[in-house]
């Protein structure tokens, strides 16, 4: 006998459950994240080469209205009414809020079997963000972690909690391949320098 397909959920899906996520979670509203993500695709697609077209308006009636029918196309798209165009995608994740978008970006670069890292600015305060957010998620991690072993055992009902505690692994993962590359980089730029000044060499 055949083995029984294992199907992936949908991309499209992925995104808008981290959309669902983000709009319970942070400041967004459906109307405010749907407007952000109008934004975000007309200020990174030509207007020639626009699948959607999203609206704009010149003055508060125009303006509201067009926040209005922008959210409309939002909300026909998560619904399911209209299919997710895949010129959308990347536009809609640059629009949600950093945590979301981070953590949606890691999983469909998952997907592909990268470990999704972000690839590090080289300017001297880069390292200090990178540490902040290598911080961050190691906390997210432990707090995970702490929610699955809180009883001392590991059963069926952890599910939840050690799939989040995976989430939170695979985020703190990919802020580690960020840093140590931040470091492996400036140090291959600084380290022929410091041997030249040391007087070590020929």
């Amino acid at each position: 006998m055949k083995p029984d397909p294992q199907f992936h959920e949908p991309r499209s899906s992925v995104v808008f459950r981290y959309t669902t996520d983000a709009i319970r979670n942070s400041s967004h509203t459906d109307t405010s994240l749907a407007q952000a993500i109008a934004e975000q695709y007309m200020a990174e697609v030509a207007p020639g080469e626009r699948i959607l077209q999203f609206h704009t308006g010149s003055d508060a009636d125009s303006v509201e209205r067009a926040i209005k029918a922008n959210g409309q196309i939002i909300a026909r798209i998560r619904n399911g009414t209209v299919k997710m165009p895949v010129d959308l995608e990347e536009s809609w994740i640059r629009a949600l809020p950093p945590h979301w978008r981070d953590a949606c970006s890691r999983e469909l670069a998952q997907r592909y079997g990268f470990l999704g890292a972000r690839i590090p600015l080289m300017e001297p305060h880069a390292g200090v963000l990178g540490v902040a957010r290598l911080s961050v998620e190691f906390g997210h991690s432990l707090e995970a972690l702490t929610q699955v072993l809180a009883d001392g055992r590991i059963c069926a009902k952890d599910i939840p909690e050690l799939r989040r505690a995976q989430d939170e692994l695979g985020q703190l993962q990919a802020e580690l391949v960020t840093v140590k590359h931040y470091v492996a980089t400036h140090l291959q730029e600084l380290a022929p320098r410091g041997v030249a000044a040391a007087g070590v060499g020929p």
